[in-house]
């Protein structure tokens, strides 16, 4: 059983891969598949953003691009799996947004494997990495045991979230573009 954040976060990559697998697979399961692989992603994203990402950015400052970039990517992954959640899971634009948001996670777990978790490794002796396992665990936890939530957040809190950024003729906007604009006021910050 992985014990530190390290092991705890490759243990949810290899996780997500099985999920696309079984996705490929089953086609009958595909909304259980689908739903089970956002619930997942999204309470590793949120558990990786607030309780890794930030320490690595302070312990090495020069991880913080990597860091960044890493937070994008969630971010771009989400918004693959909004639309794939809403593509009917027998119909022909199912296939189109499956394979992107795979290439886009695969991507994502090998620039992370091969650059942020060895640099989280060297950044931190094994005792801090075992407590930060523990605080990872419990930020997923609380994040699956929320309320269900399509792609992470609820339209009214994005919404919410767009109101603080300032983000200009929100109410007219969709969920995705809601999404890009939020991205879009806080990388222009």
């Amino acid at each position: 059983m992985a014990v530190d954040v390290i092991g705890l976060i490759t243990a949810d990559h290899r996780d997500i891969e099985a999920l696309f697998e079984r996705i490929r697979e089953t086609p009958e399961n595909r909304p259980a598949l689908v739903a089970e692989l956002a619930a997942k992603f999204v309470a590793h994203s949120r558990a990786e953003e607030e309780k890794v990402y930030p320490v690595l950015a302070k312990k090495d400052p020069s991880e913080k691009k990597e860091v960044h970039h890493g937070a994008e990517e969630h971010h771009e992954a989400e918004e693959i799996l909004s639309r794939l959640i809403a593509a009917d899971p027998d119909g022909p634009d199912f296939d189109g947004p499956f394979q992107e948001l795979v290439g886009a996670i695969t991507h994502h777990v090998e620039e992370e494997e091969s650059e942020v978790l060895p640099a989280l490794a060297k950044a931190l002796p094994p005792r801090r990495l075992a407590e930060m396992g523990r605080e990872f665990s419990e930020r997923k936890a609380r994040e699956l045991s929320g309320p269900t939530r399509p792609a992470g957040r609820s339209k009214e809190e994005l919404l919410q979230e767009a109101e603080k950024e300032g983000v200009q003729g929100r109410s007219q906007m969709t969920k995705e573009q809601l999404i890009t604009a939020i991205k879009e006021k806080k990388s222009a910050a």
